[in-house]
């Protein structure tokens, strides 16, 4: 089985080759990786074009694009193999066996058509600083993915035909990947894997770790695709971003604000099993 992986990049500089080098170093060498650039100014494209030039199975192709969405379905519109999953630049894997492991757990799980592994938070030089876990409560589980669709991104992995049964959410800039698994989630088969494969890098450019109104709106615009318009659970996510922008006109003092204003949304999810949303 063939494996493409997408890699959305844009000014990464610092972290890009630390990236492509971890999937270069597979055991695993039946694999393209596709590299969409959003015009990186840095030098995110000297050494994507290095690794094109060294290494045939890298490619580079694309140079501009409307975002990391469109970025990624960019790379897939090229793709040919079984198995599609996306790196973001940031990221890696964490040893040379990781897609040995892909492939033999799609193997040993023919019927399944997505399979998420697990996986380490990493510094910014690399240096693993926990294990990543999603499954904060006691009673969360893929029967919550409805109100909670939690999903390691770089450790997740999906048939061909996964991608082909749905449009890709290139309509949404900070949570299409979110969309796309709940979308996968209503259609296929997915299995949940202990095995720690991917880094997801820490650092102050992270789009779902930083607290943007824009961000929650597209939550709520995801929750009305779930429930409705007037849902409770839209409008309390509206309610969340216009309290977050009104924050954010009180300069460095509403920092403060923002940050427990996130803790407040997010403890009350957890308290409700997820039936007020998390942000």
């Amino acid at each position: 089985m063939k494996i493409s992986i997408a890699v959305p990049s844009y000014n990464y500089g610092q972290y890009i080759e630390a990236c492509l080098s971890s999937i270069q170093k597979q055991n695993y060498d039946n694999f393209e990786v596709l590299i969409a650039d959003g015009g990186s100014t840095d030098t995110s494209l000297e050494i994507i074009q290095q690794f094109c030039e060294q290494d045939k199975r890298f490619r580079l192709v694309s140079t501009e694009d409307d975002g990391q969405a469109d970025a990624v379905q960019r790379a897939f519109s090229q793709a040919n193999g079984d198995i599609y999953c996306f790196l973001n630049a940031d990221d890696c894997y964490l040893s040379i066996s990781a897609l040995d492991d892909v492939i033999g757990s799609f193997v040993a799980y023919p019927n399944v058509e997505l399979i998420s592994f697990g996986g380490y938070f990493i510094d910014e030089v690399g240096k693993l600083i926990k294990k990543i876990h999603y499954r904060y409560h006691s009673l969360d589980g893929f029967h919550l993915m409805r109100y909670r669709t939690a999903v390691l991104q770089p450790g997740t992995f999906w048939k061909r035909d996964v991608y082909e049964s749905q449009a890709w959410p290139s309509e949404f800039h900070f949570v299409f990947d979110v969309v796309f698994f709940y979308r996968a989630f209503e259609k296929h088969s997915w299995l949940e894997l202990p095995n720690p494969i991917a880094g997801y890098r820490l650092h102050g450019e992270n789009k779902s770790l930083t607290i943007r109104p824009e961000r929650i709106d597209e939550l709520a615009s995801f929750e009305a695709m779930k429930f409705s318009k007037g849902s409770l659970r839209v409008v309390y996510l509206r309610t969340i971003a216009a309290l977050m922008r009104g924050c954010e006109k009180l300069g460095t003092i509403g920092n403060p604000l923002k940050k427990g204003l996130y803790l407040v949304v997010n403890s009350l999810a957890y308290l409700t099993i997820y039936r007020l949303p998390s942000i």
